[in-house]
């Protein structure tokens, strides 16, 4: 739905300039993105032996976004809505395939980081930001790199059988966090953030951890007990009262069933692997802020860290990305810095699309007409600041989620749905889609559905598919 629009129904949150002041030097973005971490980390509490320090840390320094949702539950999809600040449902692209460049719809539609060069920012980027990278007429948005992603991996299978996809497989390898990509861009964002500029900067940093496969070195692995570590609450009865039409996705994700990890016995070890894999990252995080707090840009620089979308570890009998429950939709989201006020967590929904116009208000840039997020300045003032819209995840066309503080609808291109209560059923365990009692509240919930989706763009994604058969 175009931004104008938007704002003609009132839902399109006011850019005035909250900062910077007069007289006060624009502020400065680091931007931290990482790559399928899901609430498995201390603050958003999502599993009870997760150690992330560092992030637990900068989300007691700013604004903790504890409902905050991807806008569609695979990578590069979700990376094209928050560098475009449009929704799937506008810019066609539901599954991985496409490069930004290549859909019609985000022509002439900039990154986030062009709008900010437009606007007098040096933009600096490293690791996984965009799925596939600044190229084509992207690559002018980056004046300068920090390194590409990619880490080692061993020359011959660590964990996983013999019939499971190469992406599919974790260990502790290589022996020492030097080799690790992450770690390498994590040391040159540290470098370049004690630099002195003569502009403002935009600074992205894309971590690949904890996306498969799952290999980080020993000490990571040697902070869990394998034996103690919790395991989801999976109750087989669990699918019983949804409607099957997510249900075969890990055939096209090369994902193992969940039937397949038990069976091989290898649900504890992959497990431990993705906990290790998140203190991993926790650490690159701690490097790069480490070094903020360095520098000459700790106290005018906004920080924003999130994750591309959520990940199942077996609950709903899933493993992956891909569904639109909580685990696949839901995402760490984290403010800090000039103009926003620390303290309490923020229980209302957010979306990650909401992440371009906050950082143009934050900043006081002009608007970009393109946004369709609304701007969390309110909620980083006052998270107990309400707010209407809730936050909506499509995956594949015609199947949607609407998430709000208390409430999850999802309804599927055929007319199934599901309607979860959160506030008595967090793990999503009782479908009341068909409940008498509920029926106003799924009415309710409907009218935020979109009423008109872009058709999925599959220029580059059906060439993929035909290769795969």
């Amino acid at each position: 739905m175009p931004s104008k629009l938007l704002a003609s129904l009132g839902l399109f949150a006011s850019l005035s300039p909250a900062v910077p002041a007069e007289g006060k030097a624009p502020p400065n973005v680091l931007m931290i993105c990482i790559d399928d971490l899901n609430d498995w980390t201390g603050f958003l509490g999502g599993h009870s032996d997760a150690r992330t320090p560092r992030m637990d840390a900068l989300a007691e320094q700013g604004r903790n976004f504890t409902n905050a949702h991807c806008a569609v539950p695979v990578c590069s999809s979700s990376r094209a809505s928050v560098m475009s600040g449009m929704a799937a449902t506008t810019h066609g692209s539901y599954e991985i395939g496409p490069k930004y460049e290549a859909l019609p719809a985000l022509k002439d539609a900039p990154t986030i980081q062009r709008h900010f060069k437009d606007h007098g920012y040096l933009t600096l980027s490293g690791g996984k930001v965009l799925h596939h990278d600044f190229g084509g007429r992207l690559a002018g948005d980056i004046d300068r790199s920090l390194g590409r992603k990619g880490s080692p991996r061993p020359v011959k299978p660590m964990s996983r059988p013999d019939d499971w996809s190469a992406a599919w497989d974790w260990g502790a390898y290589p022996e020492d966090d030097a080799e690790m990509a992450d770690i390498q861009l994590a040391e040159n964002a540290a470098k370049a953030l004690k630099e002195d500029f003569d502009q403002p900067f935009f600074m992205s940093v894309g971590f690949f951890r904890p996306h498969v496969p799952l290999f980080v070195p020993p000490k990571w692995f040697e902070l869990y007990d394998a034996e103690k570590i919790t395991l989801p609450n999976n109750p087989l009865s669990d699918l019983d009262d949804v409607p099957p039409n997510f249900l075969g996705i890990n055939d096209y994700a090369l994902a193992p069933t969940h039937r397949e990890v038990v069976e091989n016995g290898k649900q504890r070890s992959l497990t431990h692997a993705y906990l290790a894999s998140i203190s991993f990252v926790d650490h690159c995080v701690g490097m790069v802020l480490d070094a903020l707090k360095e520098s000459p840009h700790a106290d005018n620089t906004v920080i924003v860290l999130w994750s591309d979308h959520g990940f199942h570890l077996g609950e709903k009998q899933h493993w992956a990305k891909r569904t639109l429950w909580e685990e696949s939709t839901r995402v760490p989201l984290i403010f800090a810095g000039p103009g926003v006020e620390s303290g309490k967590p923020c229980p209302e929904p957010a979306s990650l699309i909401d992440i371009y116009p906050t950082l143009v208000e934050l900043c006081g840039l002009p608007a970009n007409d393109h946004l369709e997020g609304l701007s969390l300045v309110p909620q980083l003032k006052d998270p107990a600041t309400p707010r209407e819209r809730p936050a909506i995840t499509s995956s594949y066309h015609g199947n949607h989620s609407i998430r709000t503080r208390d409430w999850r609808l999802i309804s599927y291109d055929d007319g199934a749905k599901e309607l979860y209560d959160h506030r008595a059923d967090p793990d999503e365990f009782r479908n009341l889609a068909e409940d008498p009692a509920h029926q106003e509240t799924l009415k309710r919930l409907s009218q935020w559905l979109p009423k008109k989706a872009a058709p999925e763009f599959k220029a580059r994604s059906e060439r993929l598919r035909a290769r795969k058969k």
